[in-house]
């Protein structure tokens, strides 16, 4: 698989850009320690020359994210630049500064659509977020959206206390005029690091998956988009890549070969959910554009090893064995590395789960007795 990834050609289709990492919550399950403003984030006019960059290089579709991207004033000049490069633009907030003037601005300035991360109903998603009244918070943000004819969407991080609202969840969002709903797993890093008993155990996937493929597969609203953690194989792969037009099935992780993260201090990931220094890691860090452009970056020989340069022999436990393990690649980077380091086997995978409860059903088979 990752030949055919060569053979198509390395480009920064799609890229996540935080562009502060201050917020104005502390969440549980925030993999990347929001809070406080790096020291050394990007000023205005580099951030304008990376959003040049961006569209030189042919970048597609871009995502504004933090920490809480509102919270930077001169996001609009940067949104606008983008846009004007022919980039596809959205955004993910948290809406507690959401209000009708900022809805008014964003229409005003072209962005596709707003996300809103809502976890859950009220009592699961407060306690995830620590700050009671939030819930209602992201309700009113978007109730401003669709009043605006702005495209509204919602991402979920599903974990222990939320994984049972997920249908009744939807109809929620769906009577608030959501249209569009990202659905993704809890990852043991960050501040989920230290709330590990939020995370579903690995055999939970075998109720979790078939929830979620049976939203996809339906017609109604809001249309459900599995992460990239969500997955792998068995009997409902092509309903959780019913979105992908080109091959409805996971094709391994794309970190680095048609993904971009882009940390506000200007360091350049694979994906702006693997961990760097707010976690004690650098080794995804391919460059940063106060040294060297975007585009050095990306063609660096070397660069984006753990995609590019793969080989089977990179993946360990029940990924090395697994029937699927070239085109798969170990699922999510982020979570096998969250998971095990930088031995790639993925306990979050519904194949394995699946295959692992077929084992303990099969009759136990007994050898014959010797003579």
């Amino acid at each position: 698989m990752i030949k055919l990834l060569q053979k198509y050609g390395y480009r920064p289709r799609l890229a996540v850009w935080e562009l502060t990492l201050r917020c104005n919550l502390s969440c549980r399950h925030c993999g990347s320690r929001a809070g406080r403003a790096r020291d050394d984030e990007l000023g205005l006019n580099e951030a304008l020359s990376l959003a040049d960059q961006l569209g030189e290089m042919g970048c597609q579709f871009l995502t504004l994210s933090g920490g809480e991207p509102l919270l930077r004033k001169d996001w609009p000049i940067i949104a606008q630049r983008l846009i004007e490069h022919g980039i596809t633009v959205g955004m993910v907030s948290n809406g507690i500064l959401w209000n009708d003037a900022t809805a008014e601005l964003v229409r005003t300035i072209g962005l596709e659509t707003v996300a809103f991360s809502l976890d859950g109903f009220q009592a699961s998603h407060e306690y995830q977020r620590r700050v009671p009244g939030q819930w209602q918070q992201v309700l009113d943000a978007i109730d401003s959206c669709v009043r605006h004819e702005i495209i509204a969407s919602v991402v979920t991080t599903i974990n222990r206390r939320n994984m049972g609202e997920l249908p009744e969840l939807r109809k929620l969002l769906f009577s608030r005029g959501v249209r569009r709903w990202q659905v993704q797993f809890a990852t043991p890093t960050g501040n989920m690091a230290d709330n590990r008993g939020l995370l579903m155990a690995p055999e939970d996937l075998l109720e979790v998956i078939p929830k979620i493929a049976a939203m996809c597969k339906d017609a109604e609203l809001p249309k459900v988009y599995p992460g990239h953690d969500v997955g792998y194989y068995g009997e409902h792969e092509e309903a959780l890549r019913s979105h992908v037009e080109q091959l409805p099935v996971w094709t391994g992780c794309t970190a680095g070969c048609s993904v971009i993260g882009i940390e506000s201090n200007g360091n350049i990931k694979g994906c702006l959910s693997l961990p760097s220094a707010m976690n004690g890691e650098d080794r995804f860090i391919e460059g940063n554009v106060r040294r060297q452009s975007l585009t050095e970056i990306w063609n660096r020989p070397g660069a984006f090893s753990y995609n590019r340069e793969f080989t089977v022999e990179l993946l360990g436990g029940f990924c090395k064995t697994c029937e699927y393990a070239e085109v798969c690649r170990g699922g999510c980077t982020w979570t096998t590395f969250a998971e095990h380091g930088p031995v790639r086997d993925n306990p979050y995978c519904y194949w394995r789960q699946h295959q692992l409860a077929e084992e303990l059903k099969a009759p136990h088979r007994h050898l014959p007795l010797s003579d």
